[in-house]
């Protein structure tokens, strides 16, 4: 499917905002993301894998130049047009009876924004967000409590460090990030007894299940793919020694 590109534009070091319009043909679960063909030309062979920052009025992603495809990325203009092809995969299961604790790391924030707007707007109920960065210069939203690494802004340290104490039975974690981040918050979770869903990072290469590019390891010492029985997983379903 071709989106018209609505904004394209630079929102935090090397951190772009893509809005794209919404031509009103699906509704978007929060967790779940979409593949972008980026270029029509034979490189970048592979669409990227983008999650839901915002939707509405716009479909947006919020991407982190990491390589050569997001670099032409950026290039992109008001006007143009991308190919997209989604949504995709599980979203979060919004729970109204618990405490609610979004904690996000980087880029993984992302996907949290379009979750604490669906909380908020669409369940009427409230929750705490908390968004670690590792400088202030990497801030791309200000809509939470927010940490850094240096101090340069906010809480001084990582992210698992300003929440930890707020982890117990009745406060549920939805949580996105670094693999180092997540298993930190994960052991926490598992310590408290506090219930976690995560948003696992991975790369991919079709986002449908076909390429086996992206399983993870499961508890019972499985398989599952995160295109398509993820992103989003209970955070007791995967074997994090293994990642």
């Amino acid at each position: 499917m071709r989106l018209k590109i609505i904004e394209n534009i630079e929102v935090a070091k090397n951190t772009y905002s893509l809005k794209l319009e919404n031509p009103a043909l699906f509704d978007v679960e929060p967790g779940q993301f979409f593949m972008v063909k980026i270029n029509t030309y034979p490189f970048p062979l592979l669409r990227r894998p983008f999650s839901v920052a915002d939707f509405g009025e716009h479909l947006e992603f919020i991407y982190r130049v990491v390589g050569e495809g997001t670099r032409i990325l950026t290039t992109k203009k008001a006007g143009e047009f991308v190919d997209v092809l989604g949504p995709l995969g599980k979203g979060f299961s919004i729970n109204s009876t618990k405490r609610l604790l979004l904690v996000g790391g980087g880029i993984g924030v992302a996907p949290l924004l379009y979750l604490k707007k669906t909380i908020e707007e669409t369940y009427k109920i409230s929750c705490d967000a908390y968004f670690g960065f590792n400088n202030a210069d990497e801030i791309f939203t200000k809509d939470g409590n927010i940490a850094t690494m240096d101090g340069s802004f906010g809480f001084k340290g990582n992210i698992v460090e300003m929440v930890e104490d707020m982890l117990d039975e009745n406060t549920l974690v939805y949580a996105c990030g670094p693999t180092l981040m997540l298993k930190r918050l994960a052991f926490l979770c598992f310590e408290k007894n506090s219930p976690m869903q995560v948003s696992l990072e991975s790369r991919m290469a079709c986002g449908i299940g076909v390429c086996l590019g992206c399983v993870v390891q499961t508890s019972d010492n499985r398989y599952k793919k995160v295109c398509v029985d993820g992103p989003v997983f209970d955070f007791e379903e995967i074997q994090w020694q293994a990642l």
